[in-house]
């Protein structure tokens, strides 16, 4: 367990009490993100974002339009839970490698790296790669093209229609094996514009 200092622990402390639930942090600032300009700001949900959330099941197939900042969220979501919940692991699976690797680095990691340095040290990332997180309460996130081992308690798949669409033997790769990784009552979201 990490050792903080005085001021770190009050600082914890003040976080917390500014951020106590996942629908606090995602509202106020509490995770960074880069806007479309490249310019690293505080993520606040979005009139859509809150509908989405307000609304959502454990079995989500969300239809949208380009730049809503769904992605964006929904990786939010995924990270805050491992964040804050322990032994939860999660996966993101896009249409090619590349994407799923800009995903994890531009939505997961940038927002992790940009948490204050006293809430990093309690919450270590102790596997920290191009495509995975792990993280010293037991949870982590991975991404890839198909995720069919291991076992997940949330999935986001992404631009499922274009993989289906391009490469229709590896959506069936998704359907028949990732998707499986995942517990009745666990959670997964496929997204496609």
């Amino acid at each position: 367990m990490a050792v903080l200092t005085e001021s770190e622990t009050a600082f914890l402390e003040e976080m917390m009490r500014r951020f106590p639930t996942k629908m606090k942090r995602l509202r106020g600032g509490f995770y960074d993100i880069k806007d479309k300009f490249g310019v690293k700001v505080p993520f606040r949900m979005n009139e859509d974002q809150e509908e989405y959330m307000a609304n959502r099941h454990i079995l989500d197939l969300l239809l949208k339009s380009r730049q809503k900042g769904f992605t964006t969220l929904i990786q939010l979501d995924m990270l805050d839970d491992c964040l804050f919940i322990p032994d939860t692991a999660g996966g993101v699976i896009a249409h090619n490698l590349d994407d799923a690797k800009a995903f994890f680095a531009d939505k997961i990691k940038f927002a992790y790296d940009n948490l204050p340095d006293p809430f990093k040290k309690v919450r270590a990332a102790e596997q920290d790669a191009a495509a995975s997180m792990k993280f010293n309460n037991g949870s982590s996130i991975r991404v890839g093209t198909s995720l069919r081992s291991g076992t997940l308690q949330i999935l986001h798949v992404s631009e499922y229609g274009k993989l289906c669409a391009k490469n229709p033997q590896r959506a069936a790769e998704v359907k028949a094996g990732a998707f499986n990784t995942i517990a009745v009552g666990m959670r997964i979201t496929v997204e496609s514009t």
